[in-house]
Parts: structure tokens; C-alpha cells; sequence
């Protein structure tokens, strides 16, 4: 089987961290003997997937591919366009949801066509994967399949990393906030940091911790060197950080959004919260001043390993081609 995997984000030196979860996932399909490419489409805005399109078809008039699979709705449209071979599309979140203000505010017109054009394209392929059994809701599709990313647990497990081994203060406590305060409005930091206001006024010592274009290594030493996940996104399908972090044991915090509530509400130290700074804070500081590590849920990540998910993966191909 040769499968064709169109991207407009792939990690690169300067920014390994650019989805990373679509090379792991090529890479496991790789080990399951399936023979995988990848096109990745370069530029920016919407020019990089207009361009695209000529990219993708001078693709798959190099192989005899089987299956062209494209990771967002951006991508899926370049590649639907590009070429008539069965088609998979990925939708992860944001790109069906549409930007918000770091406040939470949707633009009108942004989230309508957002979800109209993600709609579309869901009706015009083979098959789609859908993050979240909500993402697939929205979508409406009954050519849909709930897949999530898979967790690379050789990366990501429980172990002993001392603060000062990632420049943090021994004496502190810190929060690791689950995003990129770059990466868009949807993912308000602001709110992440109106809460933390809130918990230095008991807990002057706690720090609000941010990442930015980190390998998968390094994030893993973050995620076993804090005390807390703080996730405060607007809208997600479902994040990938929440399942790297409950492999590594570590507390989360998050507003309801995505499959955040069912992947964390079973253990005792998680907290889902409405968004408001006070209720956000206050479990926040629960966290805190418990100290503890989860029990338990890295053995609960384990259904959705790289492996795992590489081969329901490998199904829905066999099942396309059928």
C-alpha cells in the first residue's frame, strides 16, 4: 500500500515542535510496512495551498500511489483539488473551528466559513478522521471515523527529572501553560495568566511555565519536571500535549473543551473548570498544594499509543480501498 500524506506543518530545525504528531504518525505508519511520502506545502497564508495544488499533482505522477491522506482542512482542499485518488483528511480542531480573540470571541464570518468549507470537503472525500467524537459531531459526516494522535511512549512516560535539570528553581512550584501564547488567540493566555494572578496570592512562589519550539524530548523532561498542565483553549479537537502529559503522571487543569474531560476525569488531581480566572485558580492551587503525581494514567494511555492508533489507521486504509 503506498499512501501520499499532504501537510502545510512539518517539524524542521528551527521549529521542531511544527507538527511534530504528523511526522510520528508517518513514521508508524512506515513501520507497519505501509509505503508512505509526505508533500509538504511550503510558503505562506493561503498562497502555500493554492500552490499546492501543482505540488501535490506532480506527487502523485511520480508514484502509483493508493490513498492521498492530508493533515487539516487546508491541506485536504489542496489535495482534493490536486487529484481523484481516495482521499483521507485529518481535521484536527482549529482548522474547523476557526481563530478566535484572545478572549474567546469569534469573528463571525471566520468561524461560518470555517466550518461551511470544512463541511464541504468532509462530503468529498473517502473517509475522515476526526480528533474528538465532538469535532466529528460538528462536522456531520457520516464518513467519519474518532482517531486521535498517538502518544509516543518512548518519549513520553513517568520518570524522575529534577527542576534544575530544565532551568527551573528547586524552591518553586511551577504550571506548565499548554500552548504557545504565539500560537493564536483560541489558545488565551491571557486567561491562563489572570488566573495565576489569582494563585501567587497564596502561592507567591508558583510560575506560569511556557514552551516554544521544543523537540518531543524536551518537552517530555518539561511535562516530568512540573507540578501542573494548565489548559485554557477556547476550542480544541484533542490536544496532544494532555495525553503526553497524563503519560508522564503529571496534574492537569483545563477548561471543557475537545476530549480533554473524558481523557483526565477519572483521576484523582485533574480538574476540569469553567473558563473564568477564580475557578481556573483555585484548582490550580488544589494542585499545587496536594504535591502529588497521578496514579495510573500512563497505563491509561496505552490504547492510544503510536502503535495503536498507526494500526486503526492502517484499517481505514485497508477499508477505503475495499
Amino acid at each position: 500500500m503506498m499512501v501520499l500524506h499532504v501537510t502545510g506543518a512539518y517539524p524542521t530545525k528551527q521549529n521542531p515542535s511544527e507538527g511534530v504528531f504528523i511526522r510520528t504518525q508517518v513514521e508508524s505508519l512506515a513501520k507497519l510496512g505501509i509505503d508512505v511520502d509526505v508533500c509538504l506545502l511550503n510558503g505562506t497564508g493561503i498562497g502555500k495551498y493554492i500552490k499546492g495544488i501543482a505540488e501535490v499533482r506532480k506527487a502523485v505522477r511520480s508514484r502509483e500511489y493508493d490513498i492521498v491522506h492530508a493533515h487539516y482542512m487546508y491541506s485536504g482542499w489542496t489535495a482534493r483539488l490536486a487529484t481523484a485518488l481516495p482521499l483521507v483528511v485529518s481535521f484536527m480542531g482549529n482548522d474547523v473551528y476557526g481563530d478566535c480573540s484572545e478572549r474567546g470571541e469569534y469573528r463571525f464570518y471566520n468561524r461560518m466559513l470555517h466550518g461551511l468549507f470544512s463541511r464541504l470537503l468532509s462530503y468529498a472525500t473517502a473517509h475522515n478522521i476526526a480528533k474528538s467524537a465532538g469535532l466529528a459531531k460538528y462536522l456531520r459526516a457520516k464518513t467519519t471515523s474518532i482517531i486521535s494522535n498517538g502518544v509516543d511512549l518512548d518519549i513520553f512516560y513517568p520518570r524522575t527529572v529534577a527542576k534544575r535539570e530544565v532551568d527551573l528553581k528547586e524552591d518553586e512550584q511551577h504550571v506548565l501553560f499548554a500552548g504557545r501564547p504565539s500560537a493564536g488567540g483560541y489558545k488565551r493566555y491571557p486567561l491562563a495568566e489572570a488566573a495565576f494572578e489569582l494563585v501567587r496570592k497564596s502561592n507567591p512562589s508558583a510560575k506560569l511555565v511556557t514552551l516554544d519550539k521544543r523537540t518531543q524530548q524536551e518537552v517530555a523532561r518539561f511535562l516530568n519536571a512540573v507540578d501542573c498542565l494548565l489548559l485554557t483553549s477556547a476550542h480544541e479537537g484533542s490536544p496532544n500535549i494532555v495525553k503526553e502529559a497524563l503519560a508522564c503522571n503529571l496534574p492537569i487543569v483545563s477548561v471543557d473543551v475537545g476530549d480533554v474531560a473524558e481523557r483526565i476525569r477519572e483521576f484523582e488531581g485533574c480538574y476540569i473548570v469553567p473558563d473564568e480566572p477564580a475557578f481556573i485558580a483555585e484548582a490550580v492551587a488544589k494542585v499545587l498544594v496536594r504535591g502529588k503525581r497521578l496514579s495510573g494514567a500512563y497505563a491509561a494511555v496505552d490504547e492510544i499509543s503510536l502503535a495503536k492508533i498507526g494500526r486503526r489507521i492502517q484499517s481505514l486504509y485497508e477499508h477505503v480501498l475495499s
